[in-house]
């Protein structure tokens, strides 16, 4: 996606029809992962959601832009990089550190209207998974995971973008 100052990549991307660089995106979703080091990357990806954000609403006020974090709650998880191979971890309490990362994106400020200050997403997730790096990601749905009455819980940030979109380009 490319603003007159900057060029992104971004995950998924709705627009109306036109011919590029010249379309108006309408939402957009980014993607951020958080697999180990939870107190750098978590500070790295509430940034990104931020610089992601404000370039979204530089390219179009009217964008609804979502975030979903992904958290991975495996303390077992050995990152596969070169740099990283047989890296010892420190130990700590996954599910306390897992729980501060949760509440940091919770926290973060939903924009509602266009005039609301660009670098805030519209919708964000937060979900969390136990993969080690090696057998499947498992999904977890239990007390580290964000619950349903909470705004960062999947479906909730499924209807937030449908109903943003309704009141902005539908006139619902």
């Amino acid at each position: 996606m490319q603003t007159t100052v900057a060029e992104r990549s971004i995950d998924l991307v709705l627009c109306e029809t036109g011919d590029s660089p010249k379309i108006a995106v309408r939402v957009s979703v980014e993607h951020k992962t958080i697999k180990t080091a939870h107190g750098k990357a978590r500070k790295n990806r509430h940034g990104d959601i931020i610089a992601y954000s404000n370039h979204m609403h530089n390219h179009n006020r009217k964008c609804i832009a979502g975030a979903i974090v992904i958290v991975n709650v495996s303390p077992l998880y050995e990152n596969p990089d070169a740099f990283a191979k047989g890296l010892v971890r420190p130990k700590f309490k996954m599910e306390k550190v897992v729980k501060d990362t949760v509440s940091i994106f919770e926290k973060i400020p939903l924009r509602d209207t266009p005039d609301d200050p660009g670098e805030l997403p519209e919708a964000l997730a937060v979900i969390v998974v136990d993969y080690d790096g090696v057998n499947r990601a498992k999904l977890v749905s239990g007390e580290l995971a964000p619950q349903r009455h909470k705004p960062v819980h999947y479906e909730n940030f499924i209807q937030r973008i449908c109903d943003l979109y309704g009141k902005r380009f539908t006139g619902r």
